[in-house]
């Protein structure tokens, strides 16, 4: 899906506000040539009370701390902004991916648009009962309503054989896949008022984790397989990407704050400075005999993280086989104690890896198709926002019909046309 759109004139950019736990992260960017370009960028710290588990709790008191990251993220770009696109936490998206064979009665025929269009919308209605089972079953008594926020096929096959457009195609097995995200609908009318308090047309709500897993999407690699971890403040979130293609996204609640305190609490320093070392040690920056000790104090919290990895990665059920490649993001990333018991044997026994799991955790210059118009500096606790930013871009081929349709049907549900 693409949301900006190319003039002769001035691009069109387009805000981003990514509400992190404890920042508001503003990003202006707009897309040129096949690239989203950053034109500004801004982070605001904002009070713990104002948002819990990645829901906010002060709707006005986060208005303002998002206010203050567009004043300085428009004067960077030179552009006040008149639409949002909010990137919401892992911890509050619901994603179910659903997978329908459907035996046609005359095979012999070509398929049709409206037979293809009938199966998809087939496909949609399955989700929407497969997710409320889920609900059903993580919430005993009432659970909440939803929003669609974003669909994606995954996979085409025709009798067995990939197809990027099957219309025109004899054969009698349409197996179509078809990924689906969704957040709490209270949230999504929190997210359409505070929109409305910053004065600005909301565009569209995006699941952060959708982000990352775009991060290293290009026009020679959309095929890339893998399963992406962003280790976030206070989560963290699991995608699993097969073919280029979102086949699953699940959070834990377990994150980088964790490594903080067990520094905290070993060294009996600050919060700030514990934050400081950690990010430090993850940057290499610590004598070794500093490093050990750390170290030391990280890896309970990095084998109790590797649990929630592990239970994450046993949702995706419906998989016969995982990639083995992971990457990881996230301020916490480069901490080494999460790529040493990434690399140990007994957690992956009980999971279907094509091959043994190699972790890296993935750097700035790994990013294709994003243009930094002035001169930031980028970190590994960048990335998700910049992940956010390449939503932009429309990697999807301009026939492919099926995702059109898709998007035909969703916005008939949803009564947009």
């Amino acid at each position: 899906m693409a949301w900006g759109r190319k003039t002769k004139s001035e691009p069109h950019k387009q805000l981003i506000l990514d509400l992190g736990t404890g920042t508001v992260k503003a990003i202006i960017v707009f897309v040129e040539n096949d690239e989203v370009h950053i034109a500004g960028r801004a982070y605001v710290k904002y009070k713990p009370s104002l948002a819990h588990g990645g829901v906010i709790t002060n709707l006005e008191g986060m208005a303002l701390a998002c206010n203050e990251a567009i004043k300085l993220a428009s004067a960077q770009a030179k552009y006040q902004p008149k639409s949002v696109i909010f990137g919401v936490s892992g911890q509050l998206v619901e994603s179910v991916t659903t997978t329908v064979h459907y035996d046609r009665a005359h095979p012999e025929q070509s398929l049709e648009p409206s037979e293809l269009k009938n199966i998809i919308y087939k496909i949609q209605q399955r989700s929407s009962e497969r997710l409320r089972s889920v609900l059903q079953e993580k919430f005993s008594d009432s659970h909440p309503d939803v929003e669609l926020i974003h669909a994606a096929v995954v996979d085409v096959q025709l009798d067995g054989y990939p197809l990027e457009n099957p219309i025109g195609f004899q054969g009698k097995r349409l197996t179509l896949t078809i990924f689906n995200a969704y957040v709490p609908l209270v949230y999504a009318s929190m997210m359409q008022e505070l929109a409305r308090q910053l004065d600005l047309q909301l565009i569209s709500i995006a699941a952060q984790p959708y982000g990352i897993s775009k991060l290293l999407a290009a026009k020679d690699r959309e095929d890339y397989n893998g399963i992406f971890v962003d280790v976030g403040h206070t989560s963290t979130d699991v995608v699993v990407v097969k073919s280029g293609s979102v086949e699953g996204m699940q959070s834990f609640a377990f994150g980088g704050q964790a490594f903080t305190r067990a520094i905290q609490r070993s060294l009996k320093t600050s919060p700030e400075r514990a934050e400081k070392i950690k990010l430090e040690h993850g940057l290499g920056k610590l004598n070794k005999r500093s490093a050990d000790k750390i170290s030391e104090a990280l890896m309970n919290d990095a084998r109790t993280w590797l649990i929630g990895v592990e239970l994450a990665l046993k949702e995706f059920s419906d998989l016969k086989l995982l990639p083995p490649r992971v990457y990881l993001t996230g301020g916490s990333a480069p901490l080494p104690e999460l790529r040493r018991v990434l690399l140990t044997k007994d957690w992956t026994q009980s999971l279907p890896f094509s091959n043994k799991p190699y972790p890296e955790v993935i750097s700035p210059d790994d990013i294709d198709n994003a243009v930094d118009e002035v001169g930031l500096n980028w970190s590994p606790q960048d990335l998700p926002s910049l992940g956010l930013a390449k939503l932009l871009l429309d990697l999807t081929p301009a026939n492919d019909i099926v995702t059109a349709m898709l998007q035909s049907i969703i916005r008939s549900m949803k009564g947009l046309g």
